[in-house]
């Protein structure tokens, strides 16, 4: 969907909004992974806001995580590469917290007792955000190497803790598997597994340099790559990323529609 002559409509309108030099192209596949997250974000942030303590670092987490993927509808953020780095590190703040929020969860069914209070969660949260815009604000200006390495950050840190995550989901549901609700840890741990796969495949994918970030990098450079050796490699990887990019998205939308009924 070309959004392009909209927005410099808009730009014309309202002069101090950025011009836009490039072309707009938002597809379809891009839209409706969004909406799964801002479904899945919504309904997060209200467990975490009129649910019990329990669920307020995942509630947190997941509404991070459509925070940082909503970048991909925002049609300046290729002119602020200052925003992106901002999106990558919320992101990986989002698995952070989802993460923490796992492993509060697993303590909760064992001791039945949580600690702390939603104030400090939240506090915690936003004084993370801060210091990490401040930092990145204060270095220089990104460039393709750095962004790079940003987005290279943000899967390796979802990459490990999404396996990390799912250990401790098989641990919640042997506490829980005759509670209501066990179905939903099923479904908690089907989303760490599709994730896992999609950003593990990113990260395969920059750790031999065939991302599309490297292709952008080299055509400016000039360096070589061995990309066209490995194509049946990497066409699969790519597969996978963007497969299950969508899948848990979808997954992530499904499973807490399903939480908010058992929780009801």
């Amino acid at each position: 969907m070309d959004l392009t002559a909209f927005f410099q409509a808009l730009t014309s309108v309202f002069p101090f909004l950025p011009k836009i030099y490039n072309p707009v192209v938002i597809d379809y596949t891009t839209l409706f992974t969004v909406f799964c997250w801002l479904i899945a974000a919504s309904i997060s942030l209200y467990f975490s806001m009129n649910n019990s303590r329990i669920w307020t670092s995942i509630g947190i987490g997941f509404f991070l995580l459509f925070w940082s993927q909503s970048f991909q509808l925002n049609p300046w953020h290729e002119t602020f590469t200052i925003m992106i780095a901002i999106h990558f590190t919320i992101g990986t703040i989002s698995i952070l917290m989802v993460s923490h929020g796992i492993q509060e969860y697993y303590l909760f069914t064992r001791t039945l007792e949580i600690t702390g209070s939603k104030k400090t969660i939240y506090l915690g949260t936003l004084l993370m955000i801060l210091v990490a815009i401040l930092l990145i604000s204060l270095n220089p200006k990104p460039s393709l190497y750095v962004l790079r390495n940003y987005r290279m950050m943000n899967n390796i840190v979802w990459t490990f803790l999404c396996i990390l995550n799912l250990y401790y989901v098989v641990k919640i549901y042997m506490e829980m598997k005759d509670s209501p609700i066990a179905n939903g840890i099923v479904c908690l741990g089907l989303v760490f597994v599709f994730a896992l796969i999609w950003k593990a495949s990113g990260m395969y994918l920059m750790m031999y340099q065939w991302d599309k970030a490297w292709m952008d990098i080299i055509e400016f450079t000039g360096e070589s790559t061995d990309i066209k050796l490995h194509m049946a490699k990497v066409e699969t990887a790519r597969w996978l990323f963007k497969t299950f990019n969508v899948l848990t998205s979808f997954s992530v939308a499904g499973t807490f529609m399903y939480l908010f009924k058992l929780l009801r």
